[in-house]
């Protein structure tokens, strides 16, 4: 056990050298994306479990990073990340003539503005998700001063000055403040789902809750109560919607030995109801040696042909022994 907590401290120390690197005095590179393989030892693997790989890009440079929460235009020529330092990254997306993701254009990124305005209090500014509403405007979910923020029209995510809408029951008095609302979307039929990441421990059920209609919250009993349950030492960190009215949860797991793993489970429209147990079923798992990291936002969009197309971003903590991936997969017709 001493090995073991040694090696852990000093995993902890390089990472947090890492973090420290972007705040040097030299002058950053800009913002940029570089493609990389689903597997770098397999060229030939295109595929992990239920869903095809469709291009992957590194994204660095020019403070991006640390993103946790991602939105992908309908179209897929453009998205928009949140970050848990209080960051948004912005930039276009480019695709091959096969329809892979080939590279991203004009990256950048600037502050997410809070009640307050623009604060350097990460207990205010620990954005998790988004999910834009029929308006334009946006919805963003914070952790450690949990919250939920509406922000108005925005080409651009979430700017201006935002209003708190009311977070489900419990939220505020008992959730730990590094494992609040992770996951917020807003599903096919309108309804707004929202998963509490929960704590590190032996429990699979996680706290979760939908709106009672497509409209927003007004009050805090308009969210109505279910249960998710993950993979064992898994948590979630993100979710999507489909056009089924199902939905895709992303899950992450770490470990000081397996390292970074997640997981994509795709959950039926029957289970997002008040009182169910969402019990989803595992799509995909990535770990090593494929391409995996801490993987925090999920993104879906449907193409032309009806694919629905998945897309994940990582959280590289700002560490040098950390990748911040934007990956793309395709998931077929069942």
């Amino acid at each position: 056990m001493k090995t073991r907590a040694k090696t852990l401290s000093i995993l902890l120390l390089l990472t947090l050298s890492g973090g420290c690197a972007v705040l040097s005095g030299a002058e950053p590179a800009p913002p940029h994306a570089s493609a990389v393989p689903l597997d770098r030892g397999r060229p030939e693997v295109v595929s992990v479990g239920g869903l095809r790989f469709r291009g992957a890009l590194e994204l660095s440079g020019g403070g991006i990073g640390g993103l946790s929460g991602l939105w992908v235009a309908p179209d897929g020529a453009r998205f928009v990340a949140i970050g848990d330092t209080g960051l948004v990254a912005t930039g276009g997306l480019d695709y091959d003539a096969a329809g892979r993701l080939s590279g991203a254009t004009d990256l950048r990124t600037r502050p997410l503005a809070v009640e307050e305005g623009f604060s350097k209090r990460k207990k205010r500014t620990d954005a998790e998700d988004l999910a834009r509403l029929p308006d334009g405007g946006w919805l963003v979910a914070l952790e450690r001063d949990h919250r939920i923020l509406r922000y108005p029209s925005g080409e651009n995510g979430p700017e201006g000055v935002p209003t708190p809408i009311p977070v489900p029951p419990g939220v505020t008095e008992d959730t730990p403040p590094n494992s609040g609302l992770e996951s917020l979307t807003r599903l096919a039929d309108g309804r707004f789902l929202t998963i509490e990441e929960g704590e590190d421990g032996a429990a699979q059920e996680r706290r979760a809750w939908v709106t009672r209609s497509a409209a927003l919250p007004e009050r805090r009993g308009d969210w109505l109560p279910l249960t998710y349950r993950t993979a064992p030492r898994f948590r979630p960190t993100s979710v999507a919607p489909l056009p089924d009215g199902g939905a895709l949860v992303l899950e992450r797991r770490v470990s000081l030995l397996g390292g970074w793993s997640s997981r994509i489970v795709r959950v039926a429209a029957k289970e997002l109801r008040a009182g169910a147990v969402a019990d989803g079923r595992e799509l995909a798992r990535l770990e090593a040696p494929l391409l995996n990291d801490n993987f925090e936002g999920i993104a879906t969009r449907s193409d032309p042909a009806g694919e629905t197309l998945v897309y994940l971003v990582s959280d590289d903590n700002f560490s040098a022994l950390q990748r911040g991936y934007l990956v793309m997969f395709a998931l077929p017709d069942e």
